[in-house]
């Protein structure tokens, strides 16, 4: 029984026509990649570089030769990154104390929304820019990378015409989500926090599911109090 219905199976595969079978392949594509893409969690990273003036490194220096593949020019993806306004950082208050601080200076404090691919598709935030009023660049790349755990690659030069170049190069896990993370390095760091977006649709149906589930637990809770019935009515 079971093999016949098997080769009516495939017969009727053989029969349909080849239009037909092309709009059912590409209903499935079509199903997996939308599927393939809800997967794809993402994330608003707000970090703050600063420097560090009073390093206490006891005069030591860093290379000045420049590796070529930390240039920044055409690393994130287009699209995929969308720039998030200063009225959505977290870490202004950091930012504050570091400015009213003599032996530190902020280079860079910004905030981006993206996407965490593995590290085969990996985007980044590239960094291109002169601080300190022109007198040093900041140049690298920040990148946010999902596997089986969510890691912040960070690659940045801080260079200037008449030091020597300064990188920070650090691979930091993001165990959870919302909390502060600090790169270390003795000229120059970075704070950086990581917050899982959730869209309004999202957040819609995690507010009803919890209305769901605040009523169900209400509804446990006043069968719970009903009172017994009597022992006569029981008998009867």
């Amino acid at each position: 029984m079971r093999m016949n219905t098997l080769q009516s199976l495939a017969s009727l595969t053989r029969k349909a026509s080849q239009p037909v079978m092309a709009c059912i392949t590409l209903v499935l594509t079509l199903a997996g990649s939308s599927m393939a893409l809800a997967e794809v969690p993402i994330y608003d990273v707000e970090v703050i570089v600063f420097s560090n003036q009073n390093s206490g490194d006891d005069g030591e220096r860093w290379p000045v030769s420049v590796r070529d593949d930390i240039g920044a020019r055409g690393f994130a993806a287009q699209g995929q990154i969308s720039e998030r306004p200063a009225s959505s950082y977290q870490l202004g208050g950091i930012a504050y104390e570091l400015t009213q601080s003599r032996g530190y200076t902020v280079l860079l404090h910004t905030a981006w929304r993206q996407p965490a691919y593995g590290s085969g598709n990996a985007i980044g935030y590239a960094v291109d820019i002169d601080v300190q009023n022109g007198t040093r660049q900041l140049a690298g790349r920040i990148n946010l990378v999902r596997e089986r755990h969510l890691h912040l690659d960070v690659d940045l030069l801080l260079s200037s015409a008449d030091s020597p170049v300064y990188e920070l190069s650090e691979r930091r896990r993001i165990k959870k989500s919302g909390r502060v993370h600090y790169f270390d390095h003795p000229r120059f760091g970075m704070i950086a926090i990581l917050t899982r977006y959730q869209s309004p649709q999202m957040q819609q149906q995690l507010l009803e599911e919890e209305e769901r589930e605040a009523a169900d637990a209400a509804e446990e809770v006043v069968a719970d109090e009903e009172p017994l019935p009597a022992d006569d009515q029981l008998t009867r």
